[in-house]
Parts: structure tokens; C-alpha cells; sequence
């Protein structure tokens, strides 16, 4: 391309120079010469222009390539991206599982049905004649259903339902009412932190935080307390402190200052091997703050604490600073459990007359595995204000203190989470003041766990 646009050159400036040629048709020296150096001029010129765009092409290969390179790279990211989006919502998915899992694996659910038929009878001595005085038969259910939720590895938390509403020494709901519904109320509601081995801190509605004998009537089974409970335990030796509160009486002094009635107290105990099984020994002390000259009844009733009237509201006439001691022994009878109780309770109170408490009893066997069976016996006798009333259990001595006899029951499990129990109450009340009432009471039940 260069030599031919040279070549059209030459001939331009051949003819240019033919036309400026001396008359006689021949070109001078001078003329060939300065024609020769504007050829040479016009090759450098065409030698630089070819070396520029040879540089040009040289350049705008490269730049093809790099460009061709960016494409290259921008593409293997776009893929890139595309794969680690997939691949995040994989992870992202996994992971939901995995906290799904680990959620669901912290909770561990817990319920419980019965079934009862219970007959209750009463008599009393008029006159030297057994006189009925009360008959009853009615059908019960009870239901449970709670959660035990792991909150950190050294935090538990529990949640508890039952049937049974406000009633807190019983989660009964008795059947009829033409199929009415039937209530549910919070049964359990706390929280249990481990704050040092062998240390446990407990908050809200829980259970007793203090140790009771086997089947012990002193306290209600089915009272949940509500408030505060410190828990130690160090090789044998256990101990538990306590605060609960009982009744908000909110200017119910007549001064007008707060009276709020509540339990402190203090267990202390042991527990050891000795003859083939555990034995267990603990006193246990309380106070019942703001109960003298109070009302902290549940529905105005004392369950059998004596009581004065100020207008139609029943008043404690005493407080209840109770000392409470209990024995447990267990061994092995016939490849069977043995366990024996003993209980006794005083109250320490100032002008108390009828302060005593004391049971005994004994178990053998325990109906827990499939075609196992218990039977078991216990004599107790409770003065009117050997105990507070509230904490009274809710079956001996038709719910009251004052009340003394005898408990039978027995035990059996069909099958796995069955079990089939009979318990026999005869019992005396009225036993320190007012007139003795007999009164038996059967009790029929079938309890399913799940």
C-alpha cells in the first residue's frame, strides 16, 4: 500500500516537473535534485505513517485483548455469585433447620390425666347415734400439660396448666354442670438457675423447695408456692431457704399499714445409705408472717384454724411458727421397697392449745414399671393449729386441722405410663373442739402420663 501510494507520487511530480521544464524540454541538474529530496521526504513521511499504524494496531490488539480478558473475568464472577447465592440459601436453610432443631430439642413437653370416682361420707354422735351427716359421690378428671424448657446450660425454665382454676390446694375439676366447660389455670411457672454446683436459686410459682417423707399429708400435694427459694446440696447434707408470698392485704390494718402475710423458712437435712436403701432426716422450721389478727384465706376459710369474726371476715387468732421434723428409711422386704415415715410438727407460736402434730406410716413396693404394686398405711393427728390451715392437705380430715385416723392405699401398673390406685380415708374431726365427725372418704383412680 505504502510503495503504490509512493509510486502515484513519483508520478505526479514527474509530471509536475515536466510542465516546469526548460523550454528546450530538458530539466536541469537542480530540478532532478530538489525532485529526488522531496521523493526522500515523502518516503520518511510514508515510513513513519506506516510505523504509526503499525503501532495503532499493535495497541488496539492489546486493547481487543483485555477487553476480551474483563469480559472473561466479569463473566466467572457473575457465575461465581450465582453459585455462593445458591450455595447461601442452602447454608441459610440448613441453618434455619439446624436452629429449628436445636429449639425444639431445648423443650421437653410433660402431661398427665386422672380419672376419679370419689365417695365421701360423714356421720356424727347425737346423742349416742350415729347420724349421717353428709353423702356425697361425684366423678373427677385431672389434666396437666406443661413444658420444661432448657434456657441456657445452667438455667431451667417450666411452665405448668392444670385443671382446677384458683383453687390452690386442688387441681380437681368435678364433672357435671350439664357438659359445661370446664377452667384451667396456671399451675407452675419458674425458673431454676444453677448458680453454683450443688446451688440452685428458684423464682415464681413452683414446687415444695423443701424435702417431704413419702405420701406426707402436712402439705397439700398440690399447692404450687409462689416466690423465692434458695436450694444447697453438698454430698449428704441438703438445706433450703425460702420466701413466699401468701395474701396481699393492702391497708387492711386498721392504721392503715401494709400487712402482707408470707411464709419464711429454713430446712436443713441428711441424707445416707444404712440397711439397703436411703434414709433421710430433716427438720424444717417457718414463719408465718402477718398471719395473727389477719385474714390470708383462701375463700374466708381457715380449714380448721381457730379464727374470730370482725364483721363477716374470719381473723387468725393465732400465728403459726412451726417447727416441723420428718424421718424417712428405706430398705428391702420380700425383693420389694420397704419405706417407713415419721413426722412431727409444733407450733412455737405465743398462747397456741392445740399444737401438736405427728404421723407414721409405711410403703411397700412402688407401682411404677409395668406388673408392679404398692400398699401402704399411715395414722396421723393434727391439733387445730399444729399447722397452718392453707398449706392443710385437702383429703385427710375433710381438708382440715383438728383432725386425726387413718389412710390406706394402694397401687398398680398395668402397662407403661398406667396405673390404677385406691386410697381409703377414715378419719375423725372435730377432734380438740366442737362435736367428733366421723368421716370416710374413697377415692378410685386411673392416671395416664404422656
Amino acid at each position: 500500500m505504502g510503495k503504490l501510494i509512493l509510486a502515484a507520487a513519483v508520478a505526479v511530480s514527474l509530471a509536475a516537473t515536466s510542465v516546469q521544464a526548460a523550454p528546450n524540454g530538458t530539466a536541469s541538474k537542480a530540478d532532478v535534485q530538489a525532485l529526488q529530496a522531496q521523493m526522500q521526504a515523502l518516503a520518511e513521511r510514508l515510513n513513519r505513517l506506516e510505523a504509526a499504524n503499525a503501532e495503532l494496531t499493535s495497541q488496539n490488539a492489546e486493547l481487543k485483548a483485555l477487553a476480551d480478558r474483563r469480559q472473561a473475568e466479569t463473566d466467572y464472577l457473575k457465575a461465581q455469585t450465582k453459585e455462593l447465592r445458591e450455595e447461601s440459601a442452602v447454608a441459610t436453610n440448613e441453618i434455619s433447620k439446624v436452629k429449628g432443631a436445636d429449639w425444639a430439642a431445648r423443650i421437653k413437653g410433660r402431661g398427665d390425666l386422672r380419672y376419679r370416682h370419689e365417695r365421701l361420707t360423714s356421720e356424727r354422735d347425737v346423742e349416742g347415734m350415729a347420724e349421717d351427716a353428709a353423702n356425697r359421690d361425684r366423678d373427677r378428671i385431672r389434666a396437666r400439660l406443661g413444658f420444661d424448657a432448657t434456657v441456657t446450660d445452667n438455667i431451667r425454665a417450666t411452665l405448668l396448666l392444670a385443671t382446677g382454676a384458683d383453687d390452690p390446694r386442688g387441681t380437681n375439676q368435678t364433672l357435671g354442670g350439664t357438659s359445661s366447660r370446664k377452667s384451667i389455670g396456671l399451675d407452675m411457672a419458674f425458673a431454676d438457675w444453677r448458680f453454683m454446683p450443688g446451688g440452685n436459686l428458684v423464682l415464681g410459682k413452683q414446687p415444695y423447695p423443701l424435702w417431704r417423707p413419702l405420701q406426707s399429708l402436712f402439705y397439700d400435694p398440690d399447692i404450687n408456692p409462689e416466690g423465692g427459694a434458695l436450694r444447697f446440696t453438698r454430698g449428704p447434707a441438703f438445706a433450703n431457704a425460702y420466701g413466699f408470698w401468701v395474701s396481699e392485704q393492702y391497708n387492711s390494718d386498721p392504721d392503715g399499714e401494709n400487712s402482707d402475710a408470707n411464709i419464711i423458712g429454713f430446712q436443713a437435712g441428711v441424707k445416707f445409705a444404712a440397711i439397703g436403701g436411703e434414709t433421710v432426716l430433716a427438720a424444717n422450721y417457718y414463719v408465718c408472717g402477718a398471719c395473727k389478727d389477719n385474714s390470708p384465706l383462701y375463700n374466708n376459710n381457715a380449714n380448721g384454724n381457730t379464727t374470730y369474726r370482725v364483721g363477716t371476715v374470719n381473723m387468725l387468732q393465732y400465728g403459726y411458727d412451726i417447727l416441723d421434723l420428718s424421718a424417712q428409711v428405706g430398705t428391702i422386704v420380700f425383693e420389694r421397697p420397704l419405706t417407713l415415715t415419721a413426722g412431727f410438727a409444733r407450733n412455737l407460736a405465743d398462747g397456741v392449745e392445740y399444737d401438736t402434730a405427728w404421723a407414721l406410716g409405711a410403703y411397700l413396693g412402688r407401682a411404677a414399671e409395668p406388673g408392679t404394686w404398692e400398699a401402704g398405711a399411715m395414722y396421723q393427728s393434727v391439733d387445730k393449729d399444729a399447722q397452718f390451715g392453707q398449706m392443710a392437705d385437702s383429703d385427710f380430715g375433710d381438708g382440715r386441722t383438728d383432725a386425726e385416723g387413718w389412710v390406706f392405699k394402694g397401687g398398680y401398673a398395668p402397662v407403661k405410663n398406667v396405673s390404677l390406685h385406691a386410697s381409703y380415708f377414715v378419719n375423725t374431726t372435730n377432734k380438740d373442739v366442737g362435736t367428733e365427725l366421723d368421716v370416710t372418704r374413697l377415692q378410685l383412680d386411673v392416671n395416664y402420663k404422656f
